[in-house]
């Protein structure tokens, strides 16, 4: 068992790096464009940590390892027009360390983005602030629309209760995101006063949402997120997001923090990195569950983002 369980992290490894080349093509938006949330990444284990379930606080739920793959298309036109697109077929899996090692449910999470620089006026006032933080702001709006759905048929309550079914309750919501974004500086060269990060409100369309999560998945988000360079090899990610709903949903909170190291930036973009969450489970169904965890695993971060020229 202890050989099966090494091959399947192995095998894992190897197309986390494999996959490396793939989402490292056409990558001409920066890092404050897409959230930072929407990178590839494996993390090995659930981490340290606990969750709270409506039968009140248990461990963690014991997995193999949870990845992410979200390699990024982009469509960037000459500086004559002023706008791009990116597409991305999210997936996030989790593969439990159960009898049979089992992927139940993942979430399906494509997403278009379409983003363009913008000037507002009221922003110069940030020019005041570049001879202390030695920064050059510039701004972006982004339109997001995105899917998030398990691929499964069931009922979304196991028939006759209110308890969420697992196994193969339906999960699906449609949404859009409107968000500005603001990079301090060229992320092609080493500023260590980099500064980014994004502002977005996000809104869930009833168009295919599953009936039954009316009152039990939020239906507006408002995100907002802060990324820091450190010491060229160290980076700090961090989201503070507020979920709101309908019929006496209480709101829900999330933070999201990432603390990558990058070894060798010149020769690659891959990160060794520790994600620390506070909030509901991102897991489709299991969002009724709230998760207090710190993870450790591999981030793909790319080493060469462009900014649309002026």
């Amino acid at each position: 068992m202890k050989f099966l369980k090494c091959s399947y992290y192995g095998i894992f490894t190897f197309l986390f790096f494999t996959c490396r080349f793939i989402s490292s093509q056409n990558l001409t938006v920066n890092s404050s464009i897409v959230s930072f949330t929407d990178q590839t990444y494996v993390t090995f284990g659930q981490g340290f940590g606990n969750r709270i379930t409506p039968q009140g606080v248990k461990k963690l739920e014991r997995l193999l390892f949870e990845g992410q793959m979200a390699p990024l298309f982009s469509l960037q036109f000459k500086k004559k027009v002023p706008f791009g697109f990116a597409l991305c077929p999210k997936i996030v899996f989790r593969m439990f360390d159960e009898f049979s090692y089992p992927v139940r449910t993942p979430s399906y999470m494509p997403f278009l983005l379409i983003y363009h620089r913008v000037k507002y006026p009221f922003l110069k006032r940030f020019n005041m602030l570049k001879p202390f933080l030695k920064i050059k702001p510039t701004f972006y709006n982004t339109y997001k629309y995105g899917h998030h759905s398990n691929g499964q048929s069931g009922t979304y309550f196991i028939p006759g209760t209110k308890q969420i079914n697992y196994e193969s309750g339906n999960f699906a919501a449609d949404y859009t995101e409107v968000a500005i974004s603001f990079l301090s500086g060229d992320t092609l060269h080493d500023n260590l006063d980099l500064l980014s990060g994004r502002v977005g409100f996000e809104y869930q369309l009833g168009l295919n949402r599953e009936d039954s999560m009316y009152n039990t998945y939020y239906y507006e988000k408002l995100n907002i997120e802060l990324r820091f360079l450190v010491f060229k090899k160290i980076s700090v990610a961090t989201s503070f997001a507020v979920m709101l709903g309908r019929n006496g949903f209480k709101p829900h909170y999330a933070s999201d923090t990432y603390i990558s190291y990058r070894p060798a930036p010149k020769v690659s973009d891959i990160s060794i990195f520790a994600k620390i969450y506070f909030g509901p489970d991102y897991y489709n169904l299991r969002y009724e569950n709230n998760m207090s965890f710190i993870s450790f695993g591999f981030l793909l971060e790319p080493k060469a983002l462009a900014i649309i020229k002026k």
